[in-house]
C-alpha cells in the first residue's frame, strides 16, 4: 500500500500537456493516409486448406482406413449379398464420421473460438475449410467402399450409394443435433457420442424391421436423412456466424 501511495505522488508531480487540436488532426490524417495505401491481405483458399489439413487429427485418417479395410474383409463370401451389404454399410459407414464432428467443433471444445475470432482468418472461414477437408476425406473413403462392394457383388452403384449415405447422414445429423442442445466441452464426451451412435446403428441393423426395408423406402430414408443433416449443418454454421458477429461487436 505504501509503495502504491508513493507511486501516485510521483505521478501527480508530473503533468502531461494537452496536445494541440491541429497536431491531433494532423496525426489522424497521416494515419488515415497510411491505412488507405494498405493493400488488403487475403489468404487463398488453397493455402487455408493446406494449413488446416496440418491440424486435422491423424485419428480421422486412421478411421477412414479402418472402415475401408473392414468393408473389404466383411464383404467376402456373402450369402445374401443385398441384405448383408446393407448391414455392413449401415454399421461401418458411421465409423467414417467417428471423428468428423469432433474435429469440426474442436475449437469450441477447447475454448479457442474467441481467440480464433481475433485472428486473420475468422472462425467461419476456418470452419468452411475444415468441413471441406473432412467432407472430402469422408466422401473419398465412402466412394472406395461403395465402388468395391458394387463391383465385387455386381450391385448397381447408385443402389449401394443409398445404403452408405443414409447411416452417414443420420449419424452426422444426430451428432450436430446433440451439440446444438448440449454444450460439449470435452473431446472424450464428443467421441463418446460418436461411439454411442455407431452402437445405435449396429442395433438398428440387427432389428427385424431392417430386413423389411424396400428400395423405395431406402430412397425415402435417403431424402429425409439428407434433409435432416443439411438442416442441422445449416443451423450449426448459422450459430457459429452469429457468435462470431456477437464477439466482434462486444
Amino acid at each position: 500500500m505504501k509503495d502504491r501511495d508513493g507511486f501516485k505522488e510521483i505521478l501527480q508531480q508530473h503533468h502531461v500537456p494537452h496536445g494541440k487540436e491541429e497536431d491531433i488532426a494532423k496525426t489522424i490524417r497521416l494515419g488515415q493516409n497510411v491505412m488507405d495505401r494498405m493493400v488488403p491481405s487475403k489468404t487463398a483458399f488453397s493455402v487455408l486448406l493446406r494449413e488446416q489439413a496440418r491440424y486435422i487429427s491423424p485419428y480421422l485418417w486412421v478411421t477412414q482406413l479402418i472402415a475401408i479395410i473392414m468393408t473389404m474383409t466383411f464383404s467376402i463370401n456373402l450369402i445374401d449379398a443385398y441384405l448383408e451389404i446393407q448391414r455392413i454399410l449401415f454399421v461401418l459407414t458411421p465409423i467414417l464420421a467417428f471423428f468428423a464432428v469432433p474435429e469440426v467443433i474442436k475449437s469450441m471444445v477447447y475454448g479457442m473460438s474467441e481467440l480464433e475470432d481475433t485472428c486473420k482468418n475468422s472462425v467461419s472461414k476456418i470452419l468452411v475449410a475444415r468441413l471441406f477437408i473432412i467432407g472430402s476425406v469422408n466422401l473419398v473413403a465412402l466412394t472406395i467402399m461403395i465402388t468395391f462392394l458394387s463391383i465385387q457383388h455386381q450391385i448397381p452403384f447408385t443402389q449401394v450409394v443409398l445404403y452408405g449415405l443414409v447411416p452417414f447422414n443420420i449419424v452426422n445429423g444426430i451428432h450436430l443435433l446433440v451439440f446444438h442442445f448440449v454444450k460439449i466441452r470435452s473431446t472424450v464426451a464428443s467421441i463418446s457420442i460418436s461411439l454411442c451412435l455407431v452402437a445405435l446403428m449396429k442395433m438398428l441393423a440387427d432389428l427385424s424391421f431392417f430386413i423389411a426395408i424396400t428400395e423405395t423406402m431406402w430412397v425415402i430414408l435417403f431424402v429425409l436423412s439428407t434433409g435432416f443433416f443439411l438442416a442441422e449443418l445449416y443451423h450449426f454454421i448459422k450459430d457459429i456466424t452469429n457468435k462470431e458477429v456477437l464477439i466482434e461487436w462486444n
